[in-house]
Order: structure tokens, then sequence, then C-alpha cells
């Protein structure tokens, strides 16, 4: 006769439990009969390796039967969560604006600090080079060669049309007229860039500065250049954020992604404020990893605040909510948080087959506790012991020693 034994089980809230195995004595003894069962068992039933592969139980109709197994899936209950965040105050990308000048020239006046505010089109630099002198002169060449070409056109235009030899030299003149005419769009297009207007350019107007007014309303962030140096076409004169439409920018673990919602709540706070006194909501999920395995998700914050500095820290909170599974379909041992799951039945006499799983316990409230499955367990297809997981890990846990 199979003789009890006093196992000391840990349970969830850390405190010993005392089982005694005269249950596991009357497992065994159902089982008696079915010898091979307890010996798939034991074959499976090995200490966790990576070569091992999964920890499974089996149990006779019998024993299942007396270990009162009670099996259910994720209930309809929901629990409230804090997930903790980092993350930084950001400005999407059109709000921030490096200013450079498709044509250098030596910085002759330049009044901008960082954190100054400018108005789009205010004045930032005023620029020099002989160069500006040089386009504007080969526009007004340009011009005055195509007013001559433009005469010369409707002369040969009408010589062309008794004459073969005038119709030759026409199509040369037409000819000559289309490239001047093509010189003469790109060079004031060029001008435009200069913001000068070849519209009002006269050899009397030629200037050798030009000014670099703000594309944007915002404030200044840096000013990597100062005055008398040359600005090549390739160097930032000065950038410029426009804080209008600041958001929230937070890293989230790729564990914990699936949790967020958008238009979740979050609660946030500025360097090491602790108090998070700021609200937002979540208007964007990222779709990539970065190298430390977080995704970017984006928060639109409620209202404005002096101290919403692009770039600054930020702390924060989000509520989430998760389906928990009550508390007794969990158990600790050997420092794991466990679970099982029924596989299936097969055979005959029927045997039961169960796979343990190891999860991620996560908030507990009114006898449920949030948890974290593995990828390969699907909530809602796969049966979840709730009730009688002690009855499967002394079984397993007698197979082992056995």
């Amino acid at each position: 006769m199979q003789q009890a034994k006093l196992t000391v089980v840990p349970l969830q809230n850390g405190r010993p439990f005392i089982a005694l195995l005269l249950l596991n004595g009357l497992l065994l003894g159902c089982g008696s009969g079915d010898q091979k069962a307890d010996t798939t068992t034991q074959k499976e039933a090995k200490p966790d390796s990576a070569a091992a592969g999964p920890v499974r139980v089996s149990l006779t109709q019998a024993q299942y039967t007396v270990a009162a197994i009670t099996l259910g899936q994720y209930t309809l209950r929901t629990l409230s969560t804090t997930l903790k965040l980092n993350g930084v105050i950001d400005v999407p990308a059109q709000n921030l604006v490096s200013v450079s000048v498709p044509y250098g020239g030596y910085i002759r006046q330049i009044r901008l600090e960082p954190g100054m505010r400018v108005r789009k089109g205010q004045t930032l630099v005023v620029l020099e080079n002989p160069e500006y002198i040089q386009l504007q002169q080969d526009y007004l060449d340009t011009k005055a060669k195509l007013d001559f070409a433009d005469l010369e056109f409707a002369r040969q235009q009408e010589l062309s049309h008794d004459n073969v030899n005038a119709l030759k030299v026409f199509q040369r003149i037409r000819a000559d007229r289309q490239s001047l005419q093509a010189q003469l769009a790109g060079m004031s297009q060029r001008l435009a860039i200069l913001r000068i207007s070849p519209a009002t350019l006269t050899a009397g107007k030629l200037t050798r500065l030009i000014t670099v007014p703000s594309p944007i309303t915002g404030f200044v962030t840096n000013v990597p250049v100062n005055n008398g140096r040359f600005l090549n076409p390739a160097d930032v004169l000065v950038e410029i954020t426009d804080v209008s439409d600041i958001h929230v920018r937070l890293n989230v673990f790729e564990k914990d992604i699936s949790r967020i919602r958008t238009g979740q709540t979050i609660r946030f706070g500025l360097g090491g404020d602790a108090s998070l006194a700021h609200r937002g909501a979540i208007f964007l999920i990222g779709k990539s990893i970065a190298a430390d395995r977080t995704i970017s998700v984006l928060a639109h914050p409620d209202g404005r605040a002096e101290d919403f500095i692009p770039g600054g820290y930020v702390s924060a909170e989000v509520n989430v909510k998760t389906q928990p599974l009550p508390e007794t379909a969990v158990v600790s041992y050997g420092g794991k948080s466990l679970i099982y799951v029924l596989e299936g039945k097969r055979g005959n006499p029927v045997v039961y087959q169960f796979r343990q799983v190891v999860v991620t316990p996560g908030v507990r409230e009114n006898g449920y506790v949030a948890i974290t499955l593995p990828p390969d367990v699907n909530p809602q297809r796969t049966p979840i012991v709730v009730g009688g997981v002690y009855s499967l890990l002394s079984k397993l846990n007698n197979s082992e020693e056995e």
C-alpha cells in the first residue's frame, strides 16, 4: 500500500501550504491499472531544461475525478493596472526646421539667440556674396538677348513665307529664341531662391546682399553660426521649433504593447516631477521596434504649459486593463508562477494530458490575478485548469521522485 507523505508547497501569497498527500496515494492507486500512462508521465516530467521541452502530466479518468479538476478560460472580469513608462516631449517632424541657404555667402548681420521667438517672414540673417551680383547680371544679359531674339523671330517669320533660304534662317532663330527662353526661366528661379524679384530687377538695382527670412513661427533652438562666417549651402544657419503641436513620445516594451490602445489616458510629469500632474491621450502606436525592444507611442497632452520643452524627460503612467484568471489557477513552485492547460484526451480508457505553462503574474484583485500568457497559448481556445492545480503539481513531483 502507498504510504502517505507530507510535502510543503508554497502558495501564491508566500505562506507555506502543508498538504497531506493521501490524495497522491489515491491518484497513484487509481492509476495502478494504467502503468503505461504513469510511465509516460515520468518520461515527460523531467526537470526544466532547454532539451527537456514542455513539462506534461497525464491523468486517467479515475485520477481526474479524484483530483477534482475544474477547467475554465479567461473570465470576462477586467482588472485595472498601471503601466509605468518613460519618454520625452517631442514635436512632429514638420514643426522642426533647419534653415539653410542654397547659395552660400558671408554672414554680415545676425541677431539670434536660443530661446528667442521668431515670426514667419522675419529676417534671420543678412548674407553677402559677389556671386549674387553675377546671377543678376546674367539674368539681365539673357533677358536683353531674348528681347532681340523676339524681334528677329518676328522679322524672319515674315520672310520665310516666300523664300526657302529665309525659312532655314527662321528655324535657327526660333531654336535660339527657345534656348534663351529656357535660360531666362532658370535664372528667374535661381533669383527667386535668393528672394530677388526678377520682375523689378534693373541694372541700377543690382545688390550683393540678400536676407534670409524665417520659414515658420516658433522658437530658436540652435544657432551654430556667427557673424562674419562664410555659410556654405550644406551648412545649417539656425534651427527653429514650432511648439504649437507638442506631443509626448513614450517608449513601451515589446511585451507590453498589446496592452496599449489609442484613446487611453496617460498621466505624466516632467523631469523628476513625481506628481504626474499633466494628462494626455494616446493617439498613435508605432509599427517598428527599436534596438532596445521598445516601441514608440505618441500622446497628445491636455492643454499647454511653459515647461513643455521639446527633448524634456517625461515619466508617465497609463491605466491598462487585462482579463485575469482566478488565483486558484496559478501556483508558485521553484520560484516560478505556473498554470496547467488541457492539451487533450486520448486512448481507451481515456487519459487526460495537461501541460505546465510558466506565466507572469500581475495585479491581484478580489480573488483574481492578471497574467501574461506565452504566445503559444490561445486563451480563447485553450481550457485552463482553475481548480485542482495542486493535485497536478503533486502528481508531477511524485513522478519525478520515483
